[in-house]
């Protein structure tokens, strides 16, 4: 009678752990010139729409979305077991077509994680989209679990957007 319930409970146990693995590193290679894949995810009607802009003059672009204690959102970005944290910022630096991070901040770095995507053009048509997880760094970390789930949405929604294009093989 036990039995049930235990079985039950590791299956749900490991069907989540897969999910989280699957999105943990993920490379896929898509048939379609690097800057349209890279406009395709981080374009218009991404997550990045309406993100502040901030420029160095190159090539890098960078986003900041800043909210600070007492701010609307503030509670749905800061770690709930970090209730003294006063500030969260989503930084986004875009290589553009090469690279996309986004770092993950509460209060300045004192607890940080973020995702990494890699564009790299195999041939004119072809490009290879590779991603990755950052390492949780920071005292108090396991705070941020809410949160590495919501940069795993913004993910989800990046990596989806490459189902519009045919899937290809990488050359050898």
């Amino acid at each position: 009678m036990i039995r049930n319930p235990i079985l039950i409970a590791a299956l749900l146990a490991s069907a989540a752990c897969g999910k989280v693995n699957e999105l943990t590193n993920q490379t896929r290679t898509v048939a379609a010139p690097r800057e349209e894949v890279f406009a395709r995810m981080f374009g218009d009607g991404s997550a990045f729409s309406g993100l502040p802009l901030v420029t160095n003059g190159g090539s890098t672009r960078l986003y900041e979305l800043v909210v600070q204690k007492g701010e609307p959102g503030f509670e749905k970005m800061a770690p709930k077991q970090r209730p003294d944290a006063y500030k969260v910022k989503i930084a986004v630096a875009m290589e553009i077509p090469r690279e996309a991070h986004l770092i993950y901040n509460v209060d300045d770095g004192a607890l940080q994680t973020g995702l990494r995507f890699t564009f790299d053009e195999l041939t004119p048509d072809r490009t290879r989209v590779t991603f990755a997880v950052d390492d949780l760094t920071g005292a108090g970390s396991d705070g941020l679990t809410v949160n590495r789930s919501a940069l795993h949405r913004v993910a989800r929604d990046a990596l989806r957007r490459l189902d519009e294009f045919d899937e290809a093989e990488a050359p050898a």
